[in-house]
């Protein structure tokens, strides 16, 4: 065997492991990304929320990030499969509010209670267990 064939032999050898060792933890365990969340846990709404304010003049939007605290994957399953609602449950309280309605942190907390319920209602009424536990505000841009 010559130099060139042995280096032709190292380089393929080395090209064949190297993929295995740098694939991602979560692709041994045979699950994806999302299968390895522990629950009781945060699922992130994505995108991010953006509605158009009430106002005179300009035109206002608030962009909104949020978090679902969920106790369990049976949750999680219920609240993804239900979010286009959700969604358009959220949009519809948002949007039209004035933003000096926004502007506190005692108006955020009210929202905050006020979203949780309504979301929590209609889980309740399409699936039978209110499934949310908890939200909160990771983002909250009012231009």
């Amino acid at each position: 065997m010559n130099i060139r064939m042995i280096k032709a032999i190292v380089v393929i050898g080395v090209l064949c492991v190297l993929p295995l060792s740098m694939s991602p933890s979560w692709a041994s365990s045979g699950g994806s990304k999302e299968s390895a969340v522990v629950y009781p846990g945060y699922m992130e709404l994505k995108p991010p929320l953006v509605v158009n304010l009430a106002s005179t003049g300009r035109t206002r939007y608030l962009k909104l990030d949020l978090q679902f605290y969920l106790n369990t994957s049976h949750d999680a399953e219920l609240v993804t499969q239900h979010l286009p609602l959700l969604r358009d449950r959220m949009i519809t309280m948002l949007g039209g509010r004035q933003p000096e309605e926004l502007n506190s942190m005692e108006a955020r907390e009210k929202l905050r209670a006020e979203m949780l319920e309504k979301l929590r209602e209609t889980m309740a009424h399409q699936t039978g267990i209110p499934a949310i536990t908890a939200i909160y505000f990771t983002g909250f841009i009012i231009q």
